[in-house]
Parts: structure tokens; sequence; C-alpha cells
């Protein structure tokens, strides 16, 4: 077997280990800081201090509706970055964008970040959650 045979088997191997594992390749691979970014709710992660998400969920703006993020639980356990939203990269009136949340894991404890949508004039909110448990590093 020729040697270019066993280097692809490898990392073959060794990207479909990661994402057994549940981690992304270039995080399995970076020796820098990471940021994972989960793209739908509800979910729960765990982190230790020190470590971050980003919470990037679809907006589209022309419906009206708003989101806001809100910290219930250990609320001393992450603090939640003010919601950004990034424009659609379309001219297409009504395509959505994304609205994006960095989480960061500041002491250990067990939080939950309530993204709440309000809809337009008021009325029912919904409400979609995310679970963060900051162990003991």
């Amino acid at each position: 077997m020729a040697m270019n045979s066993i280097i692809r088997i490898t990392s073959t191997l060794f990207i479909a280990l990661a994402m057994a594992l549940g981690m992304s390749v270039g995080a399995a691979q970076a020796k820098e800081d990471v940021t994972l970014t989960l793209t739908e709710l509800p979910g729960q992660i765990r982190l230790i201090p020190g470590e971050a998400v980003e919470l990037r969920l679809e907006t589209n703006r022309t419906t009206g509706y708003t989101w806001k993020a809100k910290v219930r639980g250990d609320k001393q356990a992450v603090s939640v970055g003010k919601g950004m939203y990034t424009a659609p990269e379309t001219d297409l009136v009504g395509a959505p964008g994304t609205t994006s949340w960095m989480i960061i894991a500041e002491e250990p404890g067990t939080a939950t970040v309530r993204i709440v949508a309000t809809p337009p004039g008021g009325g029912a909110a919904s409400v979609s959650k995310l679970k963060v448990i900051v162990m003991k590093g």
C-alpha cells in the first residue's frame, strides 16, 4: 500500500472518530480557542469556565418578530452578549438572515438561556431554550 493511501485512510479514520465523538473536524485539529456554534433549539451543552458557544438562529426581519435572550437559573454561570443580526447575502426581498448570541461560561452552575420570539404587535411569544451546565475546570 502506498504511503499516500495510508495517510488518506488515517486522515479519514481520524475525521470519522472526531465526528463520532461529537467534535467538529476543525475543533479536533485546532490548538487555539474554539467556538462551538449551535443552530437549533432546544438543547443542552456542558462547558467549563472560559469556554464559549455561539447560538445562531435564522431570523426574518420582514415578519416583524423580535428576539430577546433571557437567562434563568444560575445567572452568574454565563454571560450572554447582545443579539447581533447579520443580513442575508442576497438581494431577495424577505430572505432570512441570522441573529447570533455569544454565550460565555463564567463559573460553575446551571443556567437556561431562553430565546423569546415576540410577534409584531405583542401576543403570545414562543420560547426556545438552551440549558448550559458550567462544570468546574
